[in-house]
Formats: structure tokens, sequence, C-alpha cells
């Protein structure tokens, strides 16, 4: 499955950080990414590249205002109607559709449980920069790859309904133990996961995982590089082991090994 053409896919994250090039030294050390840093009529972007495939960006906030955190695009057919149906699924829009140059147009709304997430309609051609992606059923297998992305919300039967309206995503439900966990897909590809929140005090939000090989050699450069390990290794049967952690800048993110993923 190519991210960046099929409707409904995460395709593309990225960082708004207050320091971006202290968290793309960051990041390179953690997950061994190349970075290339570009000019941008906002500002400059540093793309992070597993080899010569670009699959992050970096950036400084967009507003005085924006936090230091990950956000995540995913990829729609038509941008203006997405927003117009997720309106009228309760979203509140907070970025009009806005066009960049070469790359497709972009748009952000929040969710009726309060997360936020962008959508984005590529130009035809608007990942060539990116290089050769690659398919994301192999993101599992391929150390510094986003394989997977995750909703906390207080209301997951909501954003169930919601989410699978609007992306035509179809869902399936597992008992974690802790609860319900409802689990996305196009087709038979799985990408995401829909949970209840950790604690009530934290607000609704997407966050992904990212594979690596050594999960216990990982979280030492995480702490080597200044970051902080805030909860794990965590073992999750059939799957594998994961840690949350916080980057230097106080964005956070999930690093996870897996048990075995199985090729598409």
């Amino acid at each position: 499955m190519n991210p960046f053409k099929t409707h409904g896919a995460f395709s593309w994250p990225e960082l708004t950080t207050s320091d971006p090039a202290a968290a793309a030294k960051f990041y390179s050390d953690v997950f061994g990414w190349n970075t290339e840093t570009m000019p941008m009529p906002s500002g400059e972007y540093t793309v992070a590249k597993i080899g010569n495939a670009g699959h992050a960006g970096i950036m400084a906030p967009p507003h005085p205002e924006s936090p230091t955190a990950w956000m995540f695009y995913i990829t729609v057919d038509d941008v203006k109607a997405c927003i117009e149906k997720a309106e009228s699924l309760g979203a509140k829009t907070f970025l009009p559709p806005m066009p960049i140059p070469t790359v497709g147009t972009l748009a952000g709304f929040q969710d009726p449980q309060g997360a936020h997430v962008l959508v984005i309609q590529y130009e035809p051609e608007g990942d060539e920069g990116t290089g050769e992606m690659p398919d994301f059923t192999q993101a599992g297998n391929t150390p510094g790859a986003f394989s997977w992305f995750e909703l906390r919300t207080g209301d997951p039967a909501g954003a169930v309904k919601f989410y699978s309206d609007l992306f035509g995503w179809n869902i399936t439900t597992s008992d974690m133990g802790a609860g319900p966990y409802h689990m996305g897909a196009l087709g038979e590809i799985q990408m995401c996961g829909m949970t209840s929140l950790p604690a009530p005090e934290v607000p609704p939000h997407w966050s992904a995982y990212v594979t690596v090989e050594d999960l216990a050699a990982v979280s030492g450069k995480i702490s080597d590089a200044g970051g902080h390990v805030l909860m794990g290794p965590i073992q999750a049967d059939g799957v594998g082991q994961f840690s949350f952690f916080k980057d230097p800048q106080g964005a956070h993110l999930c690093a996870i090994q897996y048990e075995a993923v199985e090729a598409a």
C-alpha cells in the first residue's frame, strides 16, 4: 500500500518543535534517520529519511501558540469534501484547506472527542521528493519506520464511528486486558488503534510507534541523547514490547520491538 496514494492512510508524520536542529539530531542518534533541511515559504523544513526515502518532517511551530508535538497527516482524495464531511460528523476545523505548492492541499480538524488530525490531498506527483517510500505493510520490518498509529480518547466508541464514517476504515475490536482496543484497517491492512485515555487529565491525542530492532539499546540511546523514557518496556503478548518516551524538547513518541511481522 502506497500511503501517499491511498485515501484514509496515514502518510506523513510531522514534528513541530522549539528546536528543529536539535530534534533532528536527537532522532538521528536514536533511530538512525538521515535528515535533509530545505527552505520553505514558512521557514526551514527538515525531512527525515530511512536511506533515501523521506518519511517524516521536522519544523519550527507555525504559530507561537503551537505546541511541541508530533502530528499526523492522513491522505484523502478531496480535502474540501473531507473537511465538510468531518464537520457534519461533529468535528471542528482549525486549519481550512491550504495549498502547498508542489506538495498538495492540506487542512486540519479537531475530532468530536478533541484530538487533532491533519488531512492532505497530494498533487499527482507530490510525493516525488520523498524518494522510494517503503510499502506500509513492511513498516514493522523496517527499523526507524512509523509502523502503528494510536488514538487515546475519552470516547473510543464515538471515535470508532467518526473515523470509520469519515475514512472508511474497517474496525475490529480486541480485549487487551485494560479494556477494548479498536483497530482500524484499510481492506486487510491494519494501521491504527483506538483506546481509552490512560488518565482523565490526559487530553485526547494521536500518537505513533516507531519500529526498532533492540528496544533496550534504543532506550539507552534516548537517555544518552537527552530524552526520557517515561514508561516501559511494556510487553504486549503476541505483538512485542514497547516504551513511551519524551524527546529533549518535550514531544512524545513510542518505540516498539515486534516479536514477528509477517510480510503481506
